[in-house]
């Protein structure tokens, strides 16, 4: 379990820069290729943008594969057929992809992966972060009251009115306590959000996109 959390967390927290570059590749693809079609230029370029969206895709779903799956799912993302090399074969290679579902499942992946990834991310930074502030907190009360003479657990007495009777190094404690419940369910939580991450990843993608995302064929002159 604990590796698996680990596995987990580092693809949430590497959800945000894939997204990032999923989107400004998608969005400037397009935005670049469609407006030129008439002069020809962007038939090569969307062609270029369908196939890299759809090889981003391919490759984050054969991440998740093999970590939702484990021994298995290492297997079958071995056995994922990967996105061919772009070559551009003229009016041919950008029917190909325009015919593949792959392409535009690849599109809608660049696109929503930006929000997907800053939910993922935020998520797996801030869950960690607030358990081991918790656990500090006797010890930041302590600094805090006896260097500065400042108490860091001031609470709204109305909303609070659970605690006010309990004096700050006990609700320190009680802090310390809760981040220690969460650390224990830490584990069980990032490997809940990385398994609803790898759904959404399964989700859009499909559930054959190896075999759906057959080789380009191309032509030798």
């Amino acid at each position: 379990m604990i590796k698996q959390s680990i596995q987990a967390w580092k693809i949430l927290m590497l959800s945000l820069p894939k997204g990032i570059i999923a989107f400004v590749i998608a969005v400037t693809g397009l935005c670049a290729s469609l407006p030129l079609i008439i002069v020809w230029v962007g038939l090569p370029l969307l062609a270029l943008t369908l196939a890299w969206c759809r090889s981003l895709l391919s490759s984050e779903e054969r991440i998740v594969t093999a970590w939702s799956e484990g021994p298995r799912g290492n297997a079958q993302s071995a056995d994922m057929v990967h996105s061919p090399a772009f070559r551009w074969e003229g009016l041919r290679t950008l029917g190909q992809l325009l015919r593949d579902g792959a392409s535009y499942r690849g599109i809608l992946y660049s696109l929503l992966q930006l929000p997907a990834g800053i939910a993922g991310f935020t998520l797996a930074l801030v869950l960690p972060l607030t358990a081991f502030s918790a656990l500090l907190s006797p010890l930041a009360q302590g600094i805090s009251s006896s260097v500065f003479s400042y108490d860091l657990n001031l609470l709204d007495p109305e909303f609070f009115f659970f605690l006010s009777g309990v004096s700050p190094d006990e609700r320190a404690w009680i802090l310390c306590g809760l981040g220690f419940v969460l650390l224990l369910i830490l584990p069980l939580l990032l490997v809940g959000i990385g398994r609803v991450y790898a759904a959404w990843i399964s989700k859009v993608a499909g559930t054959h996109l190896h075999s759906a995302s057959a080789p380009l064929e191309v032509v030798h002159t």
